[in-house]
């Protein structure tokens, strides 16, 4: 049995999760990016303590004449109120945008502002307000309006994510929209593409975790987006290194502008693209998948359009949860179904075993297996492929090992059980209800080894290239297609059908109860 396309929950046999790449503290780099500037406001005496060296360019001043500095002497008496008065409103974690107008030497200097407080100080971020070319709100809001009822119109998860990326390509005008989701070992594999015709292809390729370090999904996980409008920059340093507040550097988790790890800016290189922007997509308040833009160019979308982009990729999110959700409804009833004449069967059968192995609905057909089997009170029944007799005392005698009185699934059961393999065509997956398990008394249902191909965009072998001293490390250089070939597992168990076997397993035991007493 062949399956070409693995789906996204395949079992991999090793884990490219790098301990080493999610170690990194990217929050503390304590760099920007120079198409913005940032202040760091005291939080009690609203005085500019820290400076990113290029306010000096764009205020048109000496850093020391703003460094200790009331932020009152910099910006209107009115702006200051409203800015105050909001943030007053706000908890700390909440980004404010704000337009600011700094008062410079009789000279306007306009931005566009986000204001983070923290606990201890304000993160101002500020980027020039570029008046050329803007959107309306009108148009923006028409645009998104069709692009959310196209979304409500699509028929699953695949068509929802395919559609925004073409759209979202559209609207943004990036060169390449991916949308990108995570597999449970935090692999991700493409979903959706729209791209020009000259860029690569990275529909249906999957990615290690390693690309998408621990500490960097943490980030996504806490901010609408991430921007890097050209890898070519020369980031740019805090003035005074050490936050004055907090004696420490300062924690740019939140920040938009935080600079970028060197190895992240190869990986772009190696991607052929110079700018790049991702957005997260958080469904049932976990990180679900990514959708990630990239351009040839350097490309620098405006407030209006990056805050479009975040409105459409939580728009996205909420059609994934809902489209997941009604997927599971569906089946959920229809195993109600199932269960309902299985439940009938097995009370009106005299023994729990030929109401669950024989008449028209059996447990295979409620549980999607190719074979089942009952081991009780030293009798072994089975019904389908199963292993043989023998097999099956050693698999529960394993399991007995475990003593769990709880449903066990696995679609890798070779992974946990190697003597498993010699019977993989019938039983790669396992699903064992326990009826006595100290006793080794179960319901077993199997499932047969899928060979899967995950199609890998480079060798995820080769993701991490570390240098002889240890420490500095490079990523791959090649997206080439690299091609595995999964063994020794079966289609993975939904949470419906696991909810299921725990119902049926109820059952199973008030009949035994039954048949007892």
């Amino acid at each position: 049995m062949e399956n070409k396309a693995a789906p996204i929950n395949v079992n991999l046999d090793k884990n490219y999760d790098s301990d080493f790449c999610g170690s990194i503290p990217l929050h503390l780099v304590n760099l920007i990016q120079p198409h913005g500037a940032l202040l760091v406001v005291g939080k009690n005496d609203l005085q500019i303590a820290q400076a990113s060296e290029n306010v000096a360019h764009y205020l048109k001043m000496p850093i020391d004449e703003l460094l200790e500095k009331p932020l009152s002497d910099f910006i209107s008496a009115k702006q200051f109120k409203e800015l105050l008065s909001k943030m007053e409103r706000q908890q700390h974690h909440v980004k404010i945008p704000f337009d600011l107008t700094f008062q410079v030497s009789g000279e306007a200097k306009a931005f566009m502002a986000l204001v983070h407080p923290k606990e201890e100080y304000i993160l101002i971020e500020l980027e020039p307000n570029v008046e050329a070319t803007k959107k309306s709100f009108a148009g923006l809001y028409q645009h998104i309006k069709y692009i959310t009822n196209l979304l409500k119109q699509a028929a699953d998860t695949s068509e929802a994510a395919q559609l925004a990326a073409v759209e979202l390509k559209h609207l943004s005008g990036f060169d390449r929209v991916l949308v990108y989701q995570f597999d449970p070992t935090w692999n991700g594999i493409v979903i959706a593409q729209a791209k020009e015709d000259d860029m690569d292809d990275y529909m249906d390729l999957r990615f290690p975790a390693s690309d998408v370090p621990r500490q960097a999904r943490d980030l996504y996980y806490r901010n609408p987006y991430r921007l890097i409008p050209t890898r070519e920059y020369t980031p740019v340093g805090l003035i005074p290194i050490v936050n004055p507040v907090t004696q420490r550097f300062t924690d740019l988790s939140d920040c938009n502008l935080r600079s970028v790890a060197v190895v992240h800016l190869e990986y772009l290189a190696n991607l052929k693209i110079t700018a790049s922007m991702s957005l997260p997509l958080i469904v049932d308040n976990k990180l679900w998948g990514l959708i990630s833009c990239h351009h040839k160019t350097a490309k620098n979308p405006d407030y209006e359009e990056r805050s479009a982009m975040e409105l459409l990729a939580g728009i996205l999110s909420a059609q994934i949860s809902g489209k997941e959700k009604e997927k599971g409804i569906l089946l959920r009833a229809q195993l109600r179904g199932v269960h309902a004449h299985l439940l009938e069967q097995l009370y009106n059968q005299a023994g729990f075993i030929d109401g669950l192995l024989s008449g028209s609905t059996t447990i295979m057909d409620l549980l999607s297996v190719t074979g089942a089997a009952v081991l009780y009170e030293g009798n072994i029944v089975t019904i389908g492929s199963t292993p043989s007799k023998q097999e099956l005392k050693e698999l529960a005698s394993w399991l007995r090992r475990n003593k769990s009185e709880q449903v066990i699934a696995t679609n890798s059961l070779a992974a946990e059980y190697v003597q498993s393999k010699a019977y993989k065509d019938v039983a790669s997956g396992l699903i064992a209800l326990p009826i006595h398990a100290e006793h080794g008394e179960y319901v077993f249902g199997f499932r047969p080894e899928v060979l899967q191909t995950v199609t890998w965009g480079g060798n995820p072998n080769d993701a991490i290239q570390i240098e002889a001293d240890g420490k500095s490390y490079h990523p791959r250089n090649s997206f080439a297609s690299y091609q595995e070939t999964v063994k020794f597992t079966a289609l993975p168990w939904e949470d419906e059908e696991l909810e299921a076997a725990a119902v049926l397993r109820s059952a199973v035991l008030e009949k035994i109860l039954k048949e007892k007493y």
